[in-house]
């Protein structure tokens, strides 16, 4: 089976001012998918990533310059990712169909995963 990553991309404000029993309920969303996909034996890992901007490096003329990166300005940021299982993109797609990131936001984008030997 090929594995893919599922990129949970979402508005840099869209969790700010959320009361915290909603966001209990949406995080309790998140962790009953995980569960099913890990009883279906087919869920590998995922991580949230900080709500930092990060840091993006870029290399001209031998040097490698580090600036501070431009998430803050873009109409969407990367939230975190899963990394899921499946014989092909369109099983993968059933997969994340059922995602709850497709009910508390607006899109979610899958990668097949490379092997590199």
């Amino acid at each position: 089976m090929a594995q893919y990553m599922l990129l949970l991309n979402h508005e840099p404000d869209r969790y700010d001012g959320i009361p915290h029993d909603e966001m209990m309920n949406i995080i309790k969303d998140y962790v009953a998918w995980v569960e099913q996909q890990v009883a279906a034996g087919i869920y590998l890992g995922g991580e949230k990533l900080s709500l930092d901007a990060g840091k993006t490096l870029s290399s001209a003329n031998g040097t490698v310059e580090v600036h501070d990166s431009p998430f803050a300005e873009l109409p969407e940021v990367l939230g975190g990712y899963m990394v899921i299982e499946a014989e092909d993109y369109d099983a993968a797609v059933e997969i994340a169909r059922q995602h709850p990131h497709l009910v508390h936001n607006t899109n979610l984008h899958i990668r097949r995963l490379e092997k590199v030997d």
